[in-house]
C-alpha cells in the first residue's frame, strides 16, 4: 500500500486564496497601513463585546477616521444586513469581530454595491467584487476561517433556512489574524469556535472534492487544533493561541479550496431552524458523521484509510477510554466541556425525518466523503439528539 507520506496526484486541481494575509501576534496593528490611500471614513463592524475590538478601535480614533459603528449582536440575516446598509459613504469597511461580524462585513460589502435591499434571490447570484468598497477583516475567534473564503452565511428573508452569498465580492482583501485579539471570547464561545475549525480541517481532508493543497493545510492541523483548544481552555495559555488561530486559518483555506462534509450540511438545516451556535452543531455532529460515513456500503478503503487518519489524529490528543473507539476518549471530552446534544437546541424526534431530508442536498453534504441518504442522515440526528 502507498504510504500516507507519499503524495499521488490522481488528476489536475485548482486553488486560490486572492486575500492578503497577515499572521501574528501584533499584527492588527498593520491595519493603518492597508486602508485604501486617502481613507477619511470608515464602517467597522465588531461584536456585542467591546474589549476584543478596543486595540483596533484605538488604532482607527488615533489615526482621526471618520467611523461608522455596525454592532453584530447575532448571527446575521438577510434582515440584518439590510437595516444596517443605511450608510452614506465610505472608503472601506473594517471587520474586528467573530464569524459572524465577518460575515456582516461581507454581505454588507455586496448590499452597499447594490445599493438597493438585499433579497433571497441574491442567493443565486455570483457577486463580483468589482466596485466594490476595500474590505479588511481581524477575526476575534479561532473557528470558521471566514477570513479567507468567499462566501457569508445568512438567514433567509422568507424562511427559516441559512443560505451562503457567494462570489469574489465575499472574499476579504485582506486578513490581519491576530492570536492576542482572540483571547478575551468566553470559554463557550472558544470551545464552539475551536470545535468549528476542528471539524471543518477533518470535512475537509476527508471531502470528496480534497486536493493534495487541501489535505496538506489540513491534514496536520487536525490534531494540531484540537490540543491547542484542549489546551486553551483547560491551561488559559496564551502561548497555544497562535496554534489554534492557525488551525482556524488552516481550515478556511482548506473548506474554500475543498469543501465540507455532512455534519456542515446537517448543521446549517439545523442553525436556520433553532437557536444554536453553528460550531456547538458541528461538534455534536463529527462522530455521527464520521461513524455513519465509515457504516456506508459504499465507504472505500481509500475513504476508510482518510478517516482512520483523523481518527488517529484524535487519539494522540485524547487517549482513548474504550479500546475499540479511537474516538471514545475525545466524546468523553467533549461531554464534559459541555458540549449541549441537539435536543438541548429545541429538536425533536418527531423533525427529524424533515431535517434529515432538508440536509441530504445541502452544499456541504454534498461534498462529504461518500454521499449519506436520508435515512444516514437521520440516524447521524438520531445518535446527535
Amino acid at each position: 500500500s502507498t504510504p500516507r507520506w507519499r503524495i499521488k496526484l490522481m488528476a489536475g486541481f485548482s486553488f486560490s486564496c486572492k486575500t492578503q494575509v497577515h499572521f501574528g501576534a501584533g499584527v492588527h496593528r498593520k491595519l493603518l497601513d492597508l486602508l485604501p490611500e486617502g481613507a477619511q471614513s470608515v464602517v467597522l463592524v465588531k461584536g456585542v463585546s467591546d474589549t476584543a475590538s478596543a486595540p483596533v478601535r484605538t488604532l482607527l480614533a488615533e489615526a482621526g477616521l471618520n467611523v461608522t459603528l455596525v454592532v453584530c449582536p447575532a448571527e446575521p440575516t438577510v434582515q440584518s444586513i439590510n437595516d444596517a446598509r443605511g450608510i452614506d459613504h465610505c472608503d472601506c469597511i473594517v471587520v474586528c469581530g467573530g464569524g459572524s461580524a465577518i460575515d456582516t462585513g461581507k454581505a454588507l460589502r455586496v448590499a452597499l454595491r447594490k445599493g438597493d435591499a438585499l433579497t433571497d434571490d441574491d442567493f443565486g447570484l455570483t457577486h463580483d467584487a468589482a466596485g466594490c468598497v476595500p474590505l479588511i477583516v481581524l477575526p476575534t475567534t479561532a473557528g470558521t476561517g471566514a477570513e479567507v473564503t468567499s462566501n457569508a452565511v445568512l438567514g433567509a428573508l422568507n424562511s427559516a433556512a441559512k443560505v451562503s452569498l457567494r462570489g469574489p465580492a465575499l472574499q476579504p482583501d485582506a486578513a490581519l489574524v491576530d492570536p492576542d485579539l482572540m483571547q478575551a471570547a468566553p470559554k463557550s464561545v472558544v470551545l464552539y469556535a475551536g470545535l468549528d475549525a476542528v471539524v471543518q480541517n477533518i470535512e475537509a481532508y476527508t471531502s470528496a472534492f480534497a486536493t493534495p493543497f487541501t489535505r496538506a493545510l489540513a491534514g496536520p492541523a487536525i490534531g494540531s487544533t484540537l490540543a491547542a483548544l484542549r489546551d486553551v481552555l483547560e491551561t488559559g495559555s496564551s502561548d497555544v493561541w497562535s496554534e489554534l488561530a492557525w488551525g482556524s486559518l488552516s481550515s478556511g483555506l482548506a473548506l474554500a479550496n475543498g469543501g465540507l462534509g455532512a455534519a456542515h450540511g446537517l448543521a446549517s438545516v439545523l442553525g436556520g431552524a433553532y437557536p444554536a451556535p453553528h460550531g456547538a452543531l458541528c461538534g455534536r455532529l463529527l462522530m455521527p458523521v464520521m461513524r455513519a460515513t465509515l457504516q456506508s456500503p459504499l465507504c472505500t478503503a481509500a475513504i476508510r484509510s482518510d478517516i482512520t487518519f483523523c481518527q488517529d489524529a484524535i487519539a494522540q490528543v485524547f487517549a482513548p477510554t474504550d479500546p475499540t473507539d479511537a474516538c471514545s476518549g475525545f466524546e468523553r471530552w467533549v461531554d464534559a466541556q459541555p458540549l449541549p446534544r441537539l435536543s438541548k437546541w429545541g429538536l425533536r424526534v418527531d423533525e427529524i425525518e424533515e431535517v434529515a431530508q432538508a440536509a441530504v442536498t445541502a452544499s456541504s453534504s454534498l461534498k462529504n466523503a461518500i454521499k449519506l441518504e436520508a435515512n444516514e442522515l437521520a440516524q447521524v440526528l438520531q445518535d446527535a439528539l
